[in-house]
């Protein structure tokens, strides 16, 4: 039975719509076409806003896919902001045809808000059907805003404009070489006129598997990763590797993806950074701190540093990695600083014109980052710190983490493992650069260049979800863990921990250092992705600020 995770606000799957209704109502403030002026009531969330919300459900309900969702969070922003920018008087579309624009005496927040609903639900539908067939989510809320449902694609109307929107931007990202139309698999291409094909295997019957005389630990070896059929004496999840119903091998997940058209870069590679370390060289390598030293020494140093964090993981630093972690059964991080990106409407109090603007730059950028960062694993094709260390450290004795519940011990090197579910270990495709330190920087500085300033916390706004479920909602630029939350471990944290960022920036360097803590990857992984990230939310900005302004 396909399980459902829908808003807070639009409740069980399949309700009566007048539930719905009353629900979205009193929850979230939802209101139909007659809507007064929204200077002439409280603010309440945009409909963009509650669109984006609802696809984050989508999200949320799907495998965790960051370059897929990546894309969908883009065609989605872009196609309400198409629909928005044909009731504005200057900004240009994506992919819309500029010819529509409708004329000045038609650019109502009545016509905006319509005209963004029929664009989110078509372009919904498409990107999740499954989720819409199976929870009916979209249909509601479009209903919950007081919409009927419409295939119209008349351009004098707002459901005719939002329906072209998201048919232009559907279309426009269908020739994108993403292989959307086989479910994303690898592709060949000029970029890649090869499918990949890893250096090392997940099998360890196989003469290039971990620790076998064809293994190369410079570059990626691909993980035999237990699925929880079967459990080991406490109580963990563990491989039989002659029984294949108890485990999956990892396969590189999108590899052709850095040859993705890009929102606002010329290719995947124009921001491709310096390599990382490589096992058994003395060349010099001088890292991301500027630090230079052999490249054995390198390699060294910055997998032994995530053997440190191991060794010495704090509640804090467990409650860090988690918090950021967004593996199985999350919004991953395209979605989550989506989420985030939620509360700055609140904090500033945004209009419709606002989110259909700082979301079609946010998204932008999330998806050029997943492009440049897969470029970079494809092209380095790098060893992550579950190969690496066990490497190093096979036939020795090493403090690290246990495992669930273990705390710190002394185990055998090549059984080291990162502070991850057990049913996940660590995500399936190369380390360098990190994705999340790039999609994280990448979204930081979109949000800083729209909303003027790097502030993140206020010490005011409060958020209109209880996202840790202590009864009270959030308050934007803060997390607090609340004693026994932790999901990794049973019991953690201790006590309450509260992860605060006053600005967005140390938000997106604390989801880099994240995955050192987390045992995910290295320094130079992390600190390339974050210089990287900054440039591409920087270009995603710029661009879709030309668009908003008409140039």
């Amino acid at each position: 039975m396909n399980r459902t995770h829908l808003p807070a606000w639009l409740g069980p799957a399949r309700v009566a719509l007048s539930a719905l209704l009353l629900m979205m109502l009193t929850a979230c403030n939802g209101s139909g076409p007659a809507e007064p002026d929204p200077g002439d009531e409280p603010y309440r969330v945009s409909a963009v806003v509650e669109w984006n919300e609802v696809m984050l459900a989508a999200v949320r309900n799907g495998p965790p896919r960051p370059t897929v969702i990546s894309r969908a969070l883009y065609i989605h922003s872009a196609s309400v902001y198409d629909a928005w920018s044909m009731y504005d008087d200057n900004a240009l579309p994506t992919a819309l045809d500029a010819s529509m624009r409708r004329p000045a005496g038609e650019h109502t927040h009545a016509n905006q808000r319509a005209a963004i609903s029929y664009a989110a639900y078509a372009s919904l539908k498409e990107l999740f059907p499954a989720y819409e067939a199976n929870t009916g989510a979209f249909s509601a809320l479009l209903a919950g805003l007081g919409y009927a449902m419409s295939d119209s694609t008349d351009p004098a109307t707002p459901a005719g404009i939002g329906n072209l929107a998201a048919q232009a931007v559907i279309s426009d990202r269908s020739t994108d070489g993403s292989n959307w139309e086989n479910n994303f698999v690898d592709v060949t291409c000029a970029t890649f006129p090869e499918l990949y094909q890893p250096v090392n295997s997940a099998d360890p019957a196989q003469s290039n598997s971990f620790a076998a005389d064809d293994f190369d630990p410079s570059h990626w070896c691909p993980l035999r990763v237990p699925n929880g059929s079967l459990l080991d004496d406490n109580g963990q999840p563990m491989v039989d590797n002659d029984d294949p119903s108890t485990y999956f091998d990892q396969k590189f997940l999108t590899p052709h993806w850095g040859a993705v058209t890009p929102f606002a870069m010329d290719s995947g590679s124009q921001l491709r950074p310096l390599g990382p370390p490589k096992y058994g060289s003395d060349e010099q390598y001088t890292d991301a701190l500027g630090n230079t030293m052999t490249n054995m020494e390198a390699f060294e140093f910055q997998f032994n540093q995530v053997l440190d964090f191991s060794a010495n993981l704090t509640d804090e630093r467990k409650a860090i990695a988690e918090y950021w972690a967004d593996g199985p059964r999350s919004e991953t991080p395209p979605g989550h600083w989506n989420s985030l990106a939620q509360g700055i409407s609140i904090r500033d109090k945004h209009d419709i014109g606002d989110d259909a603007k700082m979301f079609l730059a946010l998204n932008g950028a999330v998806l050029d980052a997943s492009i440049a960062s897969w470029d970079a694993k494809r092209h380095y094709n790098s060893c992550r710190p579950a190969g690496s260390i066990r490497f190093l450290h096979l036939g020795e004795q090493i403090q690290a983490w246990g495992g669930p519940n273990q705390g710190t011990q002394t185990i055998d090197g090549e059984d080291w493992r990162p502070y991850q579910a057990s049913t996940f270990v660590t995500p399936a495709f190369p380390d360098f650069v990190s994705g999340h330190s790039t999609f994280s920087a990448a979204a930081a500085e979109v949000l800083r260049l729209y909303s003027g300033s790097d502030s993140f916390y206020d010490g005011v706004t409060r958020l209109h979800r209880d996202y840790n479920n202590d009864g009270v909602n959030d308050m934007l630029g803060e997390f607090v863990f609340t004693k026994g939350s932790l999901k990794f471990e049973d019991g953690t944290p201790s006590g309450n921990v509260v992860l605060h960022w006053d600005t967005f920036k140390e938000a997106a360097d604390e989801a880099g250092i994240s995955r050192l803590y987390g045992g995910i990857h290295h320094q130079d992984a992390d600190r390339r992705g974050r210089m990287m990230g900054q440039e591409i939310g920087g270009l995603a900005f710029n661009r879709a600020s030309a668009l908003w302004n008409g140039n």
